[in-house]
């Protein structure tokens, strides 16, 4: 057998191929083996007992924290006198959830609710509700509106030629009196109150067509529509107000027969402002002997919630801050209802006498 002959030059080159392929290999595997670590080191979680770890991840955490401001809803609304403030509010919240959660319970406190045409009464675990203004009150009172919006509706149009809306305006509202009319021959009212409703209805519907023939809007003959109108509104009000009354006391009179009311509160719930003289607050008044004064001065057992018409919590919520003031300002000042009047009054009074020449006075 014949063996192949090499030179040393074909020994040199085989040999550095051998010697380039297995560093390659070489370097391959320390890079596979380098990366498999480092995916496995970067799985693993920190070690628990690290105090060097332990201190990185504290002061990257109190950095990430002093980059992001609380912001509170009141003023102040940061730093430490806004987180002062905060907790007055928290805690003033919880005390009015206290105090809301024991409204109507046994042996806490009776609320008479009225809102709208319902009476609500929560006591002793239990709520009642009923209807108390009867449906003569409603209807009288859209016999005595209708005057009042034709006067505003044709007031800004006083010495002006009538345009074709308002004409067609003054001509429906004609129809639906007219229909009116009509309607009250079916009403089982007192002979004395369907006439003032018809001769109040009949007066509009002569002045609607007598603008209608001018095709202008005189202020002399406006005013002399308002003139005979306003009596008949005032009897239809005066109607209005005693049968509302007859109904509210009738059923006041029947659950104070039944119940005894544990420290009664009264919520007079309404859509509008308090008005001077209010009905149903006179009403209350009278029954728990409780002077008239003017705005929440006069409130002791009845509150007035203005703009809440449909929302019993805000009502509660009301009534519960009313409760809480009372006792707050006792504590403090010797007179329950002194935060029911600017707590800055006086210092106000002191401030506007003492500066009455620097304050400018309206032309």
């Amino acid at each position: 057998m014949k063996f192949p002959m090499f030179s040393s030059q074909d020994v040199l080159t085989k040999t550095s191929q051998f010697l380039a392929i297995a560093c390659l290999v070489i370097c391959i595997m320390i890079a596979t083996f380098i990366t498999n670590v480092s995916f496995a080191l970067a799985q693993e979680p920190p070690v628990k007992n690290n105090p060097l770890e332990q201190v990185k991840q504290t002061l990257a955490k109190n950095s990430v924290t002093s980059m992001v401001k609380t912001e509170f809803a009141f003023e102040p609304r940061s730093g430490i006198l806004g987180e002062v403030n905060q907790k007055f509010h928290e805690d003033y919240d919880q005390l009015i959830q206290q105090i809301t959660s024991t409204f109507g319970q046994p042996g806490g406190r009776t609320v008479i609710m009225l809102m709208m045409d319902r009476l609500i009464i929560y006591h002793d675990g239990q709520k009642e509700e009923q209807q108390f203004i009867p449906p003569i009150y409603h209807q009288l009172k859209a016999i005595a509106h209708h005057p009042v919006t034709l006067y505003a509706t044709l007031q800004p149009f006083v010495g002006k030629k009538l345009t074709s809306k308002l004409k067609d305006d003054l001509i429906e509202r004609s129809r639906l009196l007219q229909a009116a009319l009509k309607d009250l021959e079916q009403v089982d009212w007192s002979k004395n109150l369907v006439n003032i409703q018809k001769s109040m209805i009949t007066d509009s519907i002569e002045y609607i067509n007598q603008v209608l023939a001018d095709r202008d809007i005189k202020a002399e003959k406006q005013n002399d529509y308002v003139y005979l109108v306003s009596p008949k509104i005032v009897q239809s009000t005066n109607f209005a107000a005693a049968a509302e009354l007859e109904s509210i006391n009738g059923r006041v009179k029947k659950k104070l027969s039944e119940q005894k009311w544990e420290s009664p509160y009264v919520v007079i719930c309404n859509a509008h402002q308090s008005r001077h003289g209010d009905l149903l607050t006179q009403y209350f008044e009278r029954l728990f002997n409780e002077p008239q004064g003017e705005g929440a001065e006069r409130e002791n057992r009845i509150v007035y919630a203005e703009s809440i018409i449909d929302d019993e919590s805000k009502a509660f919520r009301l009534l519960a801050t009313h409760i809480l003031d009372q006792e707050i300002a006792m504590a403090f000042f010797q007179d329950a209802k002194r935060a029911q009047s600017d707590i800055l009054m006086d210092a106000a009074s002191f401030w506007l006498w003492e500066h009455s020449l620097d304050i400018p006075r309206w032309p």
